[in-house]
């Protein structure tokens, strides 16, 4: 049998820096970030304060006016293009409502860090700085530049961040790979445990259904009514099963997850492989969250979000509307999409794009994948990692030339991922520690 990976060799112990590691999570969740406004400023002041401590060179860039990113380069031999630590400063607002802590107190109580913009993604940018500020400590030697960018404005769009730095800085920012947010929930399953790795994330087409009709007086019933047109458009909707495509990103989970689920799953797996469709996909025998993923991953999708119809309780409204917010396989176009929901819905209303985006195809890395499979087997032995397309949206958009991956592994089951725009977010030290200790074993392991 093949010798099982081990965790690179360290000259330091991590019992030492479990302290700095959650100085540094609840320092930036004291920094209220919310997107709107941003105000990404302060953490790139923090930032940089910490990293000239540490002599790692690094530029504080701003987009306008207190929307600030930052780019920070440990030299290497330059054998190899750089590694990129990637991750936002934003975060999404917090209201009063159902925290039992307050959202920006970065308070540390019961093995947890509790605030917003924990999870999403300011412990992965505290563990960023620390593999930074231990590759400068020790001076260990790199065969590629290993850069910590941390944007703007991830949360509302990434213009003012990552697409911004593209644009203005590309020479500051270019790299080989880069460990980003979008991965790294724990699953157990009946093949042992597996970790998440984002390889391609999903484009967008933010749309509109319109539906109109004869208004009047409410006392008044009228069938033929925007309201009831846009209800019938809505379940016919609901009832839509989208064509499923196949990409390799999704072959290759499928794979990993035939291995994992023996017997019923890899079987219901082969036919699902051999024959794509909506209802295969929906009744996968595996985890409801993996199943998920496996959906997702082979449709383009429309959700309603947002309905708007009627001023007053005695009128009938001329129209009525609902948004959509429309996720799209890479590949796919926005345009061709909206075509198709307008098919779907029929035409007693009017399907329009509000905008849309592109995604790129990701990258296909097996090299990439085989160290990142290394690395999680070796902090938890019989650990894989699964390869999956993210149905949102992240930084990886801004970085076409880049092999972006969602890598910063949680010691913990995927449940704690709920949390994320949720009241009382919070991370858990034993968690921070282990993404920690795997985001460098990783940077090692591509790096030296």
């Amino acid at each position: 049998m093949p010798t099982p990976p081990r965790p690179m060799a360290l000259p330091f112990s991590w019992a030492d820096q479990e302290r700095h590691l959650v100085g540094h999570l609840s320092a930036l969740i004291r920094l209220d970030t919310s997107n709107p406004p941003g105000r990404e400023i302060a953490v790139a002041r923090h930032l940089s304060h910490e990293l000239s401590r540490s002599g790692v060179r690094h530029a504080v860039l701003e987009a306008e006016p207190g929307r600030a990113n930052l780019v920070a380069r440990l030299p290497g031999s330059g054998q190899e293009p750089p590694l990129m630590l990637l991750g936002h400063a934003d975060v999404v607002g917090a209201g009063p409502v159902g925290w039992s802590r307050p959202p920006f107190s970065g308070e540390v109580a019961d093995g947890r860090v509790w605030g917003r913009g924990a999870l999403d993604m300011k412990g992965q940018i505290a563990a960023s700085l620390l593999v930074m500020q231990l590759l400068a400590a020790h001076r260990l030697p790199l065969r590629r530049d290993v850069l910590l960018v941390v944007t703007a404005d991830e949360e509302s769009g990434s213009r003012l961040g990552a697409y911004w730095l593209w644009e203005n800085h590309r020479s500051l920012v270019e790299a080989e790979f880069a460990f980003n947010e979008g991965g790294g929930q724990r699953f157990v399953t009946p093949g042992g445990p597996v970790y998440t790795v984002q390889v391609a994330e999903k484009g967008s087409a933010r749309m509109r259904i319109t539906a109109r009709g004869p208004g009047g007086h409410a006392s008044v019933p009228r069938a033929q009514s925007a309201v009831f047109a846009l209800a019938e458009a809505l379940l016919r909707l609901r009832a839509f099963t989208p064509e499923s495509v196949l990409l390799p990103a999704s072959r290759r989970m499928l794979a990993v997850l035939a291995d994992l689920y023996p017997g019923a799953g890899a079987q219901a797996i082969e036919r699902l492989l051999r024959d794509p469709t909506w209802a295969r996909a929906h009744g996968l025998p595996v985890d409801p969250v993996l199943r998920e993923f496996v959906v997702t991953g082979l449709h383009n999708t429309a959700t309603p979000t947002v309905l708007s119809a009627g001023h007053r309780q005695n009128v009938v409204p001329v129209e009525a509307s609902v948004v959509l917010d429309g996720r799209l396989l890479p590949g796919e176009t926005p345009d061709r999409w909206v075509a198709e929901v307008q098919r779907a819905v029929g035409d007693r209303v009017e399907v329009e794009l509000l905008h849309g985006r592109v995604s790129h195809a990701g990258h296909d890395s097996p090299e990439l994948l085989r160290v990142l499979g290394d690395t999680v087997a070796a902090h938890e032995p019989g650990a894989r990692v699964l390869p999956y397309i993210n149905p949102a949206a992240t930084d990886a958009r801004a970085f076409p030339d880049t092999k972006v991956v969602g890598f910063f592994p949680s010691a913990s089951d995927a449940d704690i991922m709920r949390l994320i725009h949720a009241p009382d977010e919070h991370a858990r030290i034993s968690d921070l520690v282990f993404g920690a200790k795997c985001l460098l074993d990783a940077v090692l392991r591509l790096a030296t």
